[in-house]
């Protein structure tokens, strides 16, 4: 029993009764609260009953196996008592765990224990010897875990009674479907205070000097108990909010196919609120789909039955629609809402069904939104409530003859003729206002499936004020957002992925992962590069020039970065043996992806001086390459390339301004060399980038310098730029000369000294350099012990 009538008599009824029950010898009363042993011992050995605890699956029905496997459900010599105590615990242990939305091993186990104190406490009721069945009374508003206690005590035998004068009901959140509880629910609040006694209704007096404010309350809830007594006493359906998160589908599901549906006499509807909010990552062309499902659920529900869709909000009510209204009601002075509703029930200008059962629904509908809107409306007041009121009326004469159609009637009159086998269904598509949420929230109590639809979450704030704990509605979000677009007109263009190829991307995902190892070709091209630039032997570089980047030291992938363990190095001097040096240089040449420069400056000047100074507008108020005016300039050459590959360049000129490779400054003026040197770039150079497969070969450049002319500013840069996307360089200087030291800090490559200086040393042709009679072996080789 949730609130009250009048207070004196509730009172007095449940001191008779607490006096009665007491003498029947098998009554327990809870006052506001079950308590609960604090005994350790008591406490420990409920606990032990749980261990040790080999359960993975507590969900489907472990817990109950367990405490039946350690004799608990034995408590009795008769087996039907057993029994009996054994499927009250399975049905308590099940409901609790379909309830919680999060749970573990370790909160079930702990409810588990908590049942087991209180019934180690109170489930002894049960083998009294009396001739009554055992009775419990609680006095308040039983917390959670205290309502499962209860619902198990009738499961069992007992008669349970909860007698809660307050309006906060938590038994709606666990027997949501009224399986193992009724309620009986009156209009008037009280607060709960100690359990009542004769000297309690002494203190209840009808006061003739109250206050104000007490004594409006008083007048209104007077008030609201007749007009619940005049017009509202007659039985109506019952709705409960469904929940689902497949809600596409189950919407064309029939009332009568649903749990918790009752019909005849007096129906239970279980019905759908749903706010489907974003969209789903159903396929691959998820956008594609979501307008199509719209699309084709539009269609299924025009064909299911009375249906109302909603695309661009809610039209107000017309002069005509207006009209309708009798002038009394728009002139009459009101002094509560409650004077609002009688009046309106009064005039009878609700829509009328001819179905008793119906009509009293639709009664008890417009009560509960008018008052539900005072409750939930800041700074209310009573015109406010009044051009509410009337314009819900408005929209039900406009819409409810459309829902509920006569011809939706059974030919027998009265209670029973309207099918409620089949609900209505409303679908509100886009941006909603306030008054519409509550139309649509009457529309759901009169036994309507609503469905809210919007693309992106933003559309969702006015429910999230109206419904912030989700209780009179169901949250489905989604993982993407979209921009609201019109309501499709027909299906897209979509392509959907076959079984095969679904499995193959499953499989892909599991195979080719970062941490298995396994790549598949260009799997991280949407992937940036980090080098580790190696520091080695000489004799170590040899070994590890012609190793992919994904079998050298240090390399890894993380965070949408490929970890490039890359070579920079320069070798002065030549070898004693001088064949030994050209066999090591053709051997380092002849590598996969290998660029040879023989020729010292090698990079071409493609720019005049003023293109230069003009392109100083490409750059961004922090000094940084502006992307999209990058793309527009005409120096820009890598329009061909793919998308990511072509933010991957300029995102690593950016970079190389802050690399703090360079010996000098980077000013404005060095910037401006470094852009156009790149955007330049000879088609050559640029394919040693685009072959680059991160986790694979790495593209090089070798550079052979026996002269004095040095590299010039725009070398450097080339080869900074290659090095900081993971490219290996290496530069042979046999006459031992400073060259790429006047530009790179010297710190940031490998410098080997060979025995010999040479002047002059023309390159050979490397092709007519015989090969060296035995290879050292590969780094794959060496491990394993190949050669």
């Amino acid at each position: 029993m949730v609130g009250c009538n009048d207070e004196r008599a509730y009172l007095s009824e449940i001191i008779s009764l607490d006096e009665e029950l007491k003498l029947t010898g098998n009554y327990i009363l809870f006052e506001k609260s079950i308590p609960v042993s604090t005994d350790s011992k008591i406490i420990d050995r409920a606990r032990k009953l749980f261990e040790p605890v080999p359960l993975k699956d507590y969900s489907n029905g472990a817990l109950l196996n367990l405490l039946d496997s350690k004799g608990y459900f034995s408590l009795s010599s008769d087996s039907q008592v057993n029994r009996k105590i054994k499927n009250a615990f399975g049905i308590i242990l099940n409901l609790y765990i379909i309830n919680e939305k999060v749970i573990n091993l370790s909160i079930a186990v702990n409810f588990g224990t908590k049942i087991l104190l209180w019934f180690g406490d109170y489930g002894k009721q049960i083998r009294k010897k009396s001739p009554f069945n055992p009775k419990v009374v609680y006095w308040g508003s039983p917390k959670k875990h205290e309502i499962y206690f209860l619902i198990l005590m009738s499961l069992i035998g007992c008669d349970v009674l909860v007698l809660n004068t307050s309006l906060r009901d938590k038994f709606d959140n666990i027997d949501k479907y009224n399986e193992f509880s009724m309620i009986i629910k009156y209009p008037n609040e009280l607060p709960i205070g100690a359990f009542p006694a004769q000297n309690t209704l002494e203190k209840v007096k009808i006061e003739t000097a109250q206050p104000k404010s007490e004594k409006k309350k008083t007048e209104q809830s007077t008030q609201q108990n007749e007009l619940d007594n005049s017009f509202l006493s007659d039985p109506a359906a019952v709705v409960k909010l469904k929940r689902t998160e497949t809600i596409l589908e189950e919407i064309l599901v029939p009332l009568s196919k649903r749990s918790g549906y009752i019909g005849k006499p007096y129906p239970i509807l279980p019905a759908y609120f749903v706010r489907y909010i974003g969209v789903p990552a159903s396929s691959d062309d998820w956008e594609a789909e979501y307008y199509n499902s719209l699309y084709n659920l539009d269609r299924s529900l025009q064909m299911s039955g009375s249906y109302l869709k909603f695309m661009e909000g809610i039209v107000a009510p017309s002069a005509e629609e207006s009209d309708m209204i009798p002038n009394r009601l728009i002139g009459y002075r009101f002094q509560n809402r409650f004077e609002i509703i009688e009046q309106i029930l009064m005039a009878k200008i609700l829509p009328q069904t001819h179905d008793e059962l119906l009509d009293n629904t639709i009664r008890n509908t417009f009560v509960e939104i008018v008052n539900l809107f005072a409750e939930k409306s800041k700074n209310v007041n009573i015109s406010i409530v009044l051009n509410f009121s009337l314009k819900i009326i408005s929209w039900f004469n406009r819409y409810l003859p459309q829902l509920f159609p006569k011809g939706n009637l059974n030919n027998n009159a009265g209670i029973e003729a309207f099918n409620y086998e089949y609900n209505p269904k409303i679908l509100f598509y886009g941006h909603i206002k306030a008054h519409e949420i509550f139309l649509l929230t009457a529309f759901h109590r009169l036994g309507c499936d609503v469905l809210f639809m919007h693309s992106d979450e933003d559309g969702d704030r006015p429910f999230q004020i109206f419904d912030e704990e989700n209780t009179l509605t169901h949250l489905i979000r989604n993982k993407h957002n979209l921009p609201l677009d019109s309501f499709p007109k027909g299906e897209r263009l979509i392509r959907k992925s076959t079984i095969a190829y679904s499995a193959s991307k499953e499989i892909e995902e599991v195979i080719y992962s970062e941490e298995v190892g396994l790549f598949k070709p260009w799997q991280f091209e949407n992937y940036v590069t980090q080098p580790i630039t190696l520091k080695t032997t000489y004799d170590e570089l040899k070994i590890l020039w012609r190793e992919p980047s994904k079998l050298r030291p240090e390399f890894k992938i993380q965070n949408k970065k490929v970890y490039v363990p890359n070579l920079f190095a320069k070798i002065n001097g030549v070898s004693e043996e001088l064949n030994a040096y050209w066999q090591d240089l053709k051997e380092l040449s002849t590598a996969p992806n290998t660029r040879l420069m023989e020729n010292v400056p090698f990079t071409k000047i493609n720019y005049t001086k003023q293109e230069l100074y003009h392109s100083n507008y490409l750059l961004d108020e922090q000094g940084l390459l502006d992307e999209l005016k990058a793309v527009k300039s005409s120096h820009y050459k890598f329009g061909y390339l793919k998308a990511p590959l072509q933010h991957f360049l300029i995102m690593k000129i950016n970079e190389l301004f802050c690399s703090g490779l360079f010996l000098t400054s980077v000013d404005e003026k060095f910037k401006l060399k470094i852009i156009m040197t790149i955007l330049t770039l000879d088609d050559e150079m640029l394919k040693l980038i685009e072959v680059f497969d991160y986790p694979q070969e790495i593209p090089k450049i070798i550079i052979y310098d026996n002269k004095k002319e040095s590299f010039t500013e725009n070398d450097s840069i080339l080869l900074a730029y290659f090095n900081l996307i993971g490219l290996d360089i290496l530069i042979f200087t046999p006459t031992n000369y400073r060259t790429i030291e006047h530009f790179i800090k010297p710190s940031l490559f490998d410098l080997y000294q060979l025995p010999q200086v040479k002047y002059d040393l023309v390159l050979p042709a490397l092709n007519n350099i015989p090969t060296a009679l035995s290879q050292k072996p590969g780094l794959l080789s060496r491990l394993f012990k190949l050669r």
